[in-house]
C-alpha cells in the first residue's frame, strides 16, 4: 500500500499514516511518502512508538519514502487522540523523570548545606532522619548524578529534534513542558546551592 503525503501539513502525515496502519493486517507494508521535515520526521516516530519498523528512502525534490513495516506490539488508538500530541506526551513525560531524579540527587549532594537551612528557616531538626555526615562521603557521585540526569533531561528536550506540528498542544503537554522547566530550575539551584549559600545569608 502506498500513501502519498506530499505537501500536507502536519498533523495530516501522521493521521493518514496512523488510518492506513489500522486498516493493515500485522507484518503489513505500507509505504509512506513525505516531502516535510516535520511530515517525516513525525511519521518515524509514530513508527518507532507503535513499535512498527521502517527503512528510509531520499527521493527527488527533497522528498522521502518511509517503508513501513507494521509490527505485532501495534496498538489502535482512538481517532479522537491526536497521535502527534501523545508522542509529545510521551516524550516530555520521559524527560520529567529524568529531571525527577535529578532533583532527588541534587538535593542529597547539597544535603549538607540545605539541611542545616532548612532548620534555621523552620526550625526543624532532620538529624533523625538524614545521616548527613555520611551522606557527604557520596556527594561526589551524587553531583556527578545529578549533572548526568541533567544533561540528558536538557538533551531530550532542547538539544535533540523536537517534534514539531502547527496544531495546538493539549493542557496535558503544556503540563509536562512547564513541570520538566520547574524540576531544571529546582534541581540546579540545589545542587550549586552550597556554592551561593554564603551570599544568601550574608557570610
Amino acid at each position: 500500500m502506498i500513501l502519498d503525503c506530499r505537501d500536507m501539513d502536519c498533523p495530516r502525515p501522521v493521521l493518514e499514516t496512523k488510518k492506513a496502519l489500522d486498516a493493515l493486517p500485522e507484518n503489513a507494508t505500507l509505504i509512506v511518502e513525505v516531502n516535510t521535515l516535520s511530515g517525516r520526521e513525525n511519521c518515524k516516530r509514530f513508527a518507532l512508538s507503535q513499535h512498527c519498523t521502517f527503512t528510509e528512502e531520499r527521493l527527488d525534490e527533497g522528498a522521502t519514502r518511509l517503508t513501513i513495516v507494521k509490527g505485532t506490539g501495534y496498538v489502535a488508538q482512538s481517532d479522537d487522540e491526536n497521535p502527534v500530541d501523545i508522542m509529545m506526551q510521551q516524550e516530555r513525560r520521559s524527560a520529567v523523570l529524568v529531571l525527577s531524579g535529578a532533583l532527588i540527587t541534587a538535593l542529597l549532594s547539597a544535603s549538607c548545606c540545605l539541611v542545616p537551612t532548612l532548620f534555621i528557616v523552620f526550625g526543624i531538626s532532620f538529624t533523625g532522619i538524614i545521616n548527613v555526615a555520611a551522606l557527604e562521603a557520596y556527594r561526589w557521585i551524587f553531583t556527578a548524578l545529578a549533572a548526568l540526569m541533567l544533561g540528558i533531561g536538557f538533551y531530550r528536550m532542547v538539544i535533540k529534534k523536537q517534534i514539531e506540528c502547527d496544531c495546538e498542544p493539549s493542557l496535558t503537554s503544556k503540563i509536562l513542558l512547564a513541570l520538566f522547566w520547574t524540576l531544571f530550575v529546582l534541581s540546579l539551584a540545589a545542587l550549586f546551592y552550597p556554592y551561593y549559600e554564603g551570599l544568601i545569608w550574608g557570610e
